[in-house]
C-alpha cells in the first residue's frame, strides 16, 4: 500500500464549516415562524381564546428574535440555534 493514512496537511480542520450551519439555522427558524404564522391565522379566523393567541405570538416573536440574532451569532451560537429550531420544528409538526 502506498501513501499514509494521515492527511497531507496536518492542520486540523474546524468541525464547523462556515455557511452550512447558518443556512440550516435560518431555514429552520423561518419554517418555525411560518408554522406560528399559519397557526395564528387559523386561531384568529376561529376566534381562539386570548391565552392561546398570546402563546402563539410569544413563540413566533421568540423565533423572529432568534432569526435576528443569527446575523451577529458566532459559530457556537449558530449551531445551537440550528439544533434548537430543528428540534422545535420536529416537535411542532410531529415529524
Amino acid at each position: 500500500m502506498t501513501g499514509s493514512l494521515t492527511p497531507e496537511d496536518p492542520t486540523p480542520q474546524p468541525l464547523h464549516q462556515t455557511g452550512g450551519d447558518a443556512e440550516q439555522a435560518e431555514r429552520s427558524v423561518k419554517e418555525v415562524i411560518r408554522w406560528y404564522n399559519a397557526r395564528l391565522t387559523e386561531a384568529l379566523e376561529h376566534g381562539t381564546d386570548a391565552e392561546t393567541l398570546d402563546e402563539l405570538r410569544a413563540g413566533r416573536d421568540q423565533a423572529v428574535e432568534d432569526l435576528d440574532r443569527l446575523e451577529e451569532a458566532d459559530e457556537d451560537e449558530t449551531v445551537q440555534i440550528a439544533v434548537t429550531y430543528a428540534a422545535r420544528l420536529k416537535e411542532l409538526t410531529g415529524s
